[in-house]
């Protein structure tokens, strides 16, 4: 079958579309004919080596989350049916023609969705559901800043916080367009971090306070100074694989204990299965309910794999970017 390996560090030149056996699936796992796979931008990190790889060797293929139609069961998951349309994490690499999952791990696509759409469902959802209902709702802020909103997270956190009841939804993009989106979304206020201005855009929509809740996904200078900002006994939330190399400075931890503020860290694949059991039904319930816009429209088929990688790491898409297959 056709695949996208990583044969080294070296960004886009170490991406290798290529011919590798059919994954088998072993005890409790299945075998999925994917109809598209997402990219996410951790793995625009990982070909730069600065991300994980959860004990891979090189060479191996790539993908973390698949959508497409189940193919063949493993031992122990004879309960799945065959040609079920699915979406998940990938065990065997999701850049790829065939991939296999776990069994309890499948996620029934909702009727009206694409494949696409589905694939982003198992991180992009899931994160932002599960961060704004165990981090942030709990303590009923009235204002949360959320940076890079027309990404993939940050389109769902932008409608999921309206949902929830946040009263000051304050987006953070880099464009014209991506602004006049994420307003639409519901964003209450927009914010475009290439205006030399915009933390005063910031202290105005707070009355001066900052936000509540900042949900961090960058410590550049964007984002050290999102964290300047943040409300007196605020929240502070590092999340994505831009902060793995980021480093808290002595002023930063001042600023924490001085004004008395929480730092806390969240990555979803590693919550309690107990959080996902409880989330993935209600936010399924919102997909099948047409509450929430799902955007998914930059797609490139495997052969275009460093097209498709530049094209998410340039910032320049809005929402979800996949590979047809």
């Amino acid at each position: 079958m056709k695949a996208i390996q990583l044969t080294g560090f070296d960004g886009v030149e170490s991406l290798l579309f290529t011919d590798v056996p059919v994954p088998v699936p072993g005890a409790g796992e299945v075998l999925i004919k994917v109809k598209s796979a997402g990219i996410n931008y951790a793995e625009v990190e990982q070909i730069h080596g600065k991300y994980l790889t959860f004990g891979k060797e090189l060479p191996f293929t790539m993908g973390f989350e698949v959508a497409g139609t189940v193919a063949e069961l493993g031992h122990g998951a004879e309960h799945i049916t065959i040609g079920s349309r699915v979406t998940s994490f990938a065990l065997s690499g999701g850049f790829a023609e065939y991939a296999t999952a776990k069994a309890d791990m499948l996620i029934a696509i909702p009727s009206a969705l694409t494949f696409h759409e589905a694939t982003t469902i198992p991180i992009q959802a899931m994160t932002a559901y599960t961060m704004l209902k165990y981090h942030v709702i709990p303590y009923s802020p009235k204002s949360v800043l959320i940076q890079a909103a027309a990404g993939g997270v940050g389109l769902y956190l932008v409608q999921l916080a309206k949902i929830m009841g946040v009263k000051n939804v304050i987006a953070m993009a880099s464009s014209d367009e991506k602004l006049k989106l994420v307003k639409s979304l519901g964003a209450d206020v927009v914010v475009n971090y290439f205006d030399p201005d915009w933390p005063n855009a910031v202290k105005q929509a707070t009355n001066n306070n900052g936000p509540d809740v900042l949900l961090q996904m960058m410590l550049d200078e964007v984002g050290q100074e999102s964290f300047r900002l943040t409300a007196p006994n605020g929240r502070i939330v590092l999340f994505g694989s831009k902060n793995y190399h980021d480093i808290i400075s002595t002023e930063q931890v001042r600023q924490l204990i001085w004004q008395n503020q929480t730092l806390a860290g969240f990555a979803y694949p590693s919550l309690p299965q107990k959080m996902v059991a409880e989330s993935l039904p209600e936010l399924l319930q919102l997909l099948n309910e047409g509450k929430l816009k799902i955007f998914a429209d930059h797609i490139y088929n495997l052969e275009q794999a460093k097209e498709a990688f530049l094209a998410l790491q340039s910032r320049k898409t809005i929402g979800k970017v996949a590979f047809e297959i």
